[in-house]
């Protein structure tokens, strides 16, 4: 991807902030409006026309039935998912276009922050350009955008974070600490997951003797205290609730910190986004840890390292520290223009980012997908295919219950995505609203003690006998793709629950990620 650096042409780099001069502030090459209002428009423009292809995704169903069952909190979640989920609802119901028109509006500002980034390095046309296209083509940015998830909004807040840390590092301005902290507070109503690129920012800030001076600013502390003000209400919600989080942390925790999956975890970061984005982001690492001229840039590797090692050290999922890499991607796009880098960098990583592009977006079909090599990483777009299947399969089992009985009868399912698909696709076919007792639909709660009828059981895994009694042979539930419910989903009909709701309701509620 480099371009010889004997035929590059003289690039002027902008002077940096002095350490010791609060108010220098070098100046910047001007914003490349066009080419990042092209770049971002096209990727929210395309994210919407692919929109409504497929159908829900598990998550989606259940942040529709999180959104009418509005709160601070949620034993996985935070408020933000499911308020822009009821919003989308509300304007437009049953409509995957407008569920999944804030993740697409999000994406886009992920991809103008990390062109705005390698401008605040001092990098022109090109190099915003080129950061914009390696984060806007990359694999994560466009399964986070596609789909209306906690980890769309997680992935803009942890950009937006970047961009402004860049901007603090270059300008010395400590105002904006406060905006820092507002930006992460708003992520914090999401996931609590800006706690690790707060905590690695003042760290990495502290260790470089440059930067150090600009935690000694009351705006920091102003900062933090906008960032608490806005996870105040997520916290006591927790707290009432008796820290769900800390429960769910504890299982991904057990799921992701076996060996296997921790090498996996490594080998994954190299092409979070992409190959070529990957090839941007070395030479950006080594300028800004060799080139004297923007060591004031340095605290963002540190960053990146610091936030890699926590998730490592913590067994997080694959996706958590990406968001910490797009400086450095932005960084790398820098180098390259000042070494003389041309539109064939910005080709080589599209080219490279287009061979995961049916993985990330639902551009086969369904079935041609699922025998494919993207099967096993497009797992998102298989698990978003095959709920009406599930839904008419549950109408069925509903419909051969006698007519007196329907009314006082209930339909229970082992996971949110059944649920949720129950009460998003099944009104149209005559179920009532579902209930489950995985994590929010845990909290809210059993049937009402009048609901005595049969009861349509989806389970998963083993038959419901231990709660449920006289409950048929059951059928497999069939579907176009393999996917969870598939392979593992089976209708029965019931005679009701082995006691009272209330009383069996504690062996039904069960948290799990």
């Amino acid at each position: 991807m480099d371009e010889s650096a004997a035929d590059a042409p003289d690039v002027e780099r902008p002077p940096l902030a002095d350490p010791t001069d609060a108010t220098s502030t070098p100046e910047l090459p001007a914003v490349a409006v066009v080419p990042l209002a092209l770049v971002s428009g096209l990727t929210v423009l395309v994210l919407l026309v692919l929109a409504p292809h497929y159908g829900y995704f598990r998550d989606e169903l259940y942040f529709l039935a999180a959104g009418r069952h509005l709160a601070w909190g949620y034993p996985d979640q935070g408020v933000l998912t499911p308020a822009l989920a009821r919003v989308a609802d509300e304007l437009a119901q049953h409509s995957l276009l407008a569920l999944r028109t804030p993740a697409a509006l999000l994406t886009g500002v992920t991809v103008l922050a990390a062109g705005l980034t390698a401008r605040e390095v001092g990098g022109g046309r090109l190099a915003q350009l080129l950061a914009a296209v390696a984060v806007a083509t990359g694999t994560l940015t466009l399964l986070t955008g596609h789909l209306l998830a906690t980890s769309t909004a997680d992935l803009t807040v942890w950009v937006v974070i970047g961009w402004l840390t860049t901007r603090l590092l270059r300008t010395r301005d400590t105002r904006l600490w406060l905006v820092l902290g507002a930006v992460c507070g708003l992520g914090l109503t999401n996931k609590d997951l800006p706690l690790a690129l707060a905590g690695a920012t003042v760290l990495a800030i502290a260790i470089d003797p440059g930067a150090r001076r600009l935690l000694a600013s009351g705006w920091l502390a102003a900062g933090a205290g906008a960032a608490l003000l806005a996870w105040a209400p997520g916290l006591v919600w927790q707290a009432r609730h008796g820290w769900p989080q800390v429960e769910l942390a504890g299982q991904i925790r057990d799921e992701y910190g076996v060996l296997g999956e921790r090498i996996g975890f490594l080998a994954i970061q190299l092409t979070i986004f992409s190959v070529g984005a990957t090839l941007v982001m070395i030479p950006g690492i080594w300028m800004l840890l060799r080139d004297k001229d923007f060591r004031a840039y340095r605290p963002l590797v540190w960053i990146a390292a610091i936030v890699l090692v926590v998730f490592i050290v913590t067994a997080g999922q694959v996706y958590y520290p990406a968001g910490a890499y797009v400086p450095l991607i932005a960084a790398g796009a820098v180098a390259l223009e000042a070494r003389g880098a041309s539109w064939r960098s910005i080709a080589i990583v599209v080219a490279t980012a287009a061979l995961l592009f049916p993985a990330a977006l639902p551009l086969l079909p369904a079935t041609t997908l699922a025998d494919s090599p993207w099967s096993g990483l497009g797992e998102q777009q298989r698990e978003s295919v095959g709920w009406t299947d599930l839904v008419d399969q549950v109408a069925g089992a509903y419909e051969s219950i006698p007519a007196a009985e329907r009314a006082s009868s209930v339909v229970f399912t082992s996971n949110y995505g059944e649920a949720g698909a129950v009460d998003e696709l099944g009104a149209a076919r005559g179920l009532p609203a579902a209930y489950s007792g995985h994590n929010g639909y845990g909290l809210w709660g059993p049937p009402p003690q009048s609901m005595t009828g049969p009861v349509v059981v989806v389970a998963e895994g083993s038959r419901p006998d231990d709660v449920f009694d006289g409950c048929d042979e059951g059928r497999k539930v069939t579907g176009p793709v393999p996917n969870e419910e598939r392979d593992e989903a089976w209708i029965y009909v019931c005679e009701g629950p082995r006691g009272s709701w209330g009383a069996v309701w504690a062996a039904l509620e069960h948290l799990s990620s």
